[in-house]
């Protein structure tokens, strides 16, 4: 969570690094009342966050001991792989075989019918009855659902996120985190003029539900310009607009890029969430970022210099519909900048009401008199 920090002091200063970071970008959209801003909102809970935040952290750092102990702590017995004897491993060698092909056996059978279900799953939210938006906020504030009307929840949800037609391929990616990637690769790209915008009108709304006030955690995970600057200051698009071109190690590009990220490497963590080790490779740099939008890396072929062999990568474009869906926020965009977010038509529809119901009149005044005459 946050930089992956195990040190509450690190995780809360580099967070606020970033709110800063965030701040300043927005105050060159004009942003107002972000002089006045409270970033000290709720500071016990800021710590909390902290506290949960770091012992996340070091259990990652120790994944496996840490979910011995738990299982341990929950009372099941753990049989763990120790050392077997000279004399006794030529007994159950065998056996162990026979029990290690049992075992992947086992796991493909579930593995198989995981996947089935999901499939199912995924076609009955397609096929789901459309609601419209009275009925979608009626069956939104019910407390007990059925599986058929939260599959209609997720199909509404879809048609609004995405703006194209609900396919079972469109509920599987989702599923996946389709969404928060082709943001990213949207305003990346094609929405660039339109994310400051965005972030702006985002903002807004979180200080206007903290009434002056924000959590920083939520801020700093709302806003997109820090890390879109981020990958810009990296080439990102520069090798997005050549996907037919031959990546090498050794590219003096791809060289300055690499020193560039590494001697970047903490702040890289804390706005991106993306780990690079101290000798990583340009191609490994390039790969992590290019995940951040759905993208990939393939290895083409190879090439002699100076009597070396080196491998050749190229930039995988993924195969689905996400300039689709771009067509539709680009559309949304530029009818009023920063508006593609699914959820801005209801913000507006309850902060109107609000604002109606504020500026009610008539107000009566009641008082008791309980003295005597």
């Amino acid at each position: 969570m946050g930089n992956g920090a195990t040190s509450i002091p690190n995780l809360l200063t580099s967070g606020h690094r970033l709110t800063n970071l965030n701040i300043r970008l927005l105050q060159k959209s004009d942003l107002e009342s972000l002089d006045d801003l409270d970033i000290g909102f709720q500071a016990e809970s800021l710590l909390c966050w902290g506290k949960i935040a770091v012992r996340i952290n070091a259990q990652m750092i120790h994944y496996r001991e840490t979910i011995i102990q738990n299982l341990q702590i929950r009372n099941h017995s753990i049989n763990l792989a120790v050392k077997k004897r000279n004399n006794t491993k030529k007994r159950i060698k065998k056996n162990d075989k026979n029990l290690s092909q049992s075992h992947n056996n086992l796991i493909e059978a579930i593995e198989e019918v995981r996947q089935k279900n999901h499939q199912l799953d995924c076609q009955k939210i397609a096929k789901s009855q459309d609601l419209n938006d009275l009925k979608y906020q009626a069956l939104k504030r019910s407390l007990i659902k059925t599986n058929k009307e939260r599959r209609q929840l997720k199909k509404y949800d879809l048609q609004r996120r995405y703006g194209i037609p609900v396919t079972p391929k469109l509920v599987a990616l989702d599923n996946a985190g389709w969404y928060q990637k082709i943001r990213l690769h949207y305003f990346l790209t094609k929405g660039r003029n339109y994310l400051a915008d965005r972030d702006t009108i985002i903002a807004k709304k979180l200080i206007d539900q903290g009434q002056g006030s924000i959590f920083l955690p939520d801020f700093n995970r709302s806003q997109f310009g820090a890390i879109i600057g981020t990958m810009e200051v990296l080439g990102i698009p520069v090798l997005l607009k050549d996907i037919n071109r031959k990546l090498i190690n050794t590219d003096t590009d791809l060289l300055e890029m690499a020193k560039l990220a590494i001697n970047n490497r903490q702040d890289i963590k804390t706005i991106m969430g993306i780990g690079i080790a101290k000798n990583a490779s340009p191609i490994t740099i390039i790969r992590r970022f290019l995940d951040k939008i759905g993208y990939g890396l393939t290895c083409c072929g190879t090439r002699t210099i100076n009597k070396k062999i080196v491998l050749l990568y190229q930039v995988v474009t993924p195969n689905d519909e996400r300039e689709k869906v771009f067509q539709q926020w680009l559309s949304q965009d530029q009818k009023i900048p920063g508006t593609s977010e699914p959820w801005f038509e209801t913000y507006l529809l309850r902060k109107s009401q609000n604002k109606d119901t504020s500026n009610t009149t008539n107000h009566i005044q009641l008082s008791l008199d309980f003295s005597t005459e």
